[in-house]
């Protein structure tokens, strides 16, 4: 009388897809995902797509090659930056340290542009000079509240420029009333 809401189908040889339908030509699945596509076979489809895969070899930046298939029908690709020459994945190696990939990037013209407006400028006491370890806190406390107080003064200027008063009070607009009758 009822149908079974469930379906079974191996799409691989160990372990078998099972799907649900929740309506009319549309399954969900409850597996691992399928190689192809899982679509209702439409009138003049004979059979889903199935995507081929080609061989690419794959040159890493440090001279390794690797076979490794992909939808994208290239023989060869080189990659410039990569896991092997990047110090986020590499971080014991001191010689990537000084390679900057994004050097002639937007980032990097951005931050020449506005170098200016990031440069706080601490003063290096004389290699002669000696100073009890009290007044360097001092010093270091009261450089520390006026270079605060400097960057707070600067940062309400800069938001207090273009702005225009709103209105208080005055009169407001009232509706004239018609005469009666």
């Amino acid at each position: 009388m009822f149908r079974s809401l469930t379906k079974t189908t191996t799409n691989t040889i160990s372990t078998p897809l099972i799907t649900t339908k929740r309506f009319a030509g549309q399954y969900v699945l409850d597996g691992p995902l399928p190689r192809r596509p899982l679509k209702k076979i439409t009138l003049g489809k004979a059979r889903p797509a199935i995507y081929y895969k080609f061989n690419c070899k794959t040159e890493f930046s440090d001279g390794a090659v690797v076979i490794r298939r992909s939808q994208t029908p290239k023989d060869e690709l080189r990659l410039i930056s990569d896991v092997r020459n990047h110090p986020l994945w590499n971080p014991h190696r001191s010689d990537l340290e000084a390679i900057d990939v994004n050097a002639g990037g937007k980032m990097e013209k951005f931050k020449q542009k506005f170098a200016a407006f990031n440069v706080i400028e601490e003063d290096v006491p004389a290699p002669g000079a000696v100073e009890t370890k009290e007044a360097t806190k001092k010093e270091q406390v009261k450089k520390e509240e006026n270079d605060d107080a400097f960057l707070l003064d600067d940062y309400l200027d800069l938001l207090g420029q273009n702005v225009q008063d709103v209105q208080k009070g005055g009169k407001l607009a009232v509706k004239q009333k018609g005469k009666k009758k």
